[in-house]
């Protein structure tokens, strides 16, 4: 059905420029449209990092004097709620409230019916993804500039004391796993990750902290031959920027992943191998702008 959709969706001339589609509304009609509803409560396509994507564009919508409303997955909700974001609990939006939507491409077989302007996150990128949905967006609404989020605004202070970390150690945070296109990673992937964040440990003044989900952790049959504190399971979205934030953080080893970006959101440096794609130009295109929110970031260095 979703193939269906989406062929269904070029024929109708919904696709408007690179990587936005329309439906149920016509492109004059959106300067005037005010009561606008971002919909991102899908696990299945919304992960954590997606929600970070839009959330320059949540704040310049809001701050442009858009009626917004935002309806998140549930793990993001605080995290919305901290930033000061006009934020609705998971499961409780009425889609039929608003005069436009904005969400995910992928998340068509929710809102064909619905007016809506949907964006691919990963097709035809030109700019870092957060610029680009920025600049696109803006050839069709009156936004104003985008102001920089204070993230530090959601940090709770307490964070090592509650998570049990030492205050006398350089932190670096580690994840083998990522919630997409997890079928691409091989062996050889998994091993250059860990001996590159081994290195970390050999020296007393660092010391590696696993990150992730209990899912990550119960999968996990790996024994970790390298000094680390295991968390996996053991913290909220809100702990994690509170983590990264604390100047005890050094910096991050992984995937390019949600960890990834609340490091680059904090402007504190990641060490990433891509996970990459099935095509070398997708993979090519993604590495470039896939894996930083804007053109001044220089926060993430790619391994391979």
């Amino acid at each position: 059905m979703y193939h269906i959709i989406s062929a269904r969706t070029i024929y109708r001339h919904s696709f408007i420029c690179p990587n936005l589609y329309l439906f149920n509304c016509r492109l004059n009609q959106l300067p005037k449209l005010k009561k606008i509803l971002f919909y991102f409560d899908s696990s299945e396509y919304m992960h954590l990092g997606d929600h970070i994507f839009f959330l320059p564009v949540v704040k310049v919508f809001t701050d442009s004097g858009y009626d917004v409303s935002i309806c998140t997955t549930k793990p993001m909700h605080e995290l919305f709620s901290r930033l000061n974001l006009p934020v609705i609990e998971s499961g409780r939006c009425n889609l039929d409230n608003y005069e436009l939507i904005i969400s995910r491409f992928e998340l068509i077989r929710h809102l064909s019916k619905y007016p809506a302007l949907l964006i691919h996150v990963s097709k035809n990128l030109s700019l870092p993804i957060s610029q680009q949905m920025l600049a696109e967006l803006g050839k069709y609404f009156n936004l104003v500039n985008y102001k920089k989020i204070d993230f530090y605004q959601v940090v709770e202070k307490n964070i090592l004391a509650k998570l049990q970390l030492p205050e006398n150690k350089k932190l670096v945070l580690f994840n083998l796993y990522c919630d997409a296109s997890s079928y691409l990673l091989t062996k050889q992937k998994y091993q250059l990750l860990l001996d590159f964040v081994s290195k970390y440990s050999v020296d007393n003044s660092y010391l590696v902290v696993l990150v992730g989900s209990l899912q990550d952790k119960n999968n996990d049959t790996r024994v970790y031959k390298f000094n680390h504190i295991d968390l996996r399971g053991k913290t909220s979205v809100i702990d994690i920027f509170s983590l990264v934030a604390n100047n005890n953080s050094f910096c991050y080893v992984g995937f390019d992943s949600f960890v990834m970006h609340v490091f680059s959101v904090y402007e504190k440096p990641s060490f990433v191998l891509f996970r990459g794609r099935i095509t070398r130009k997708q993979s090519n295109m993604l590495k470039q702008f896939h894996t930083r929110l804007f053109s001044s970031d220089k926060w993430v260095t790619l391994l391979d």
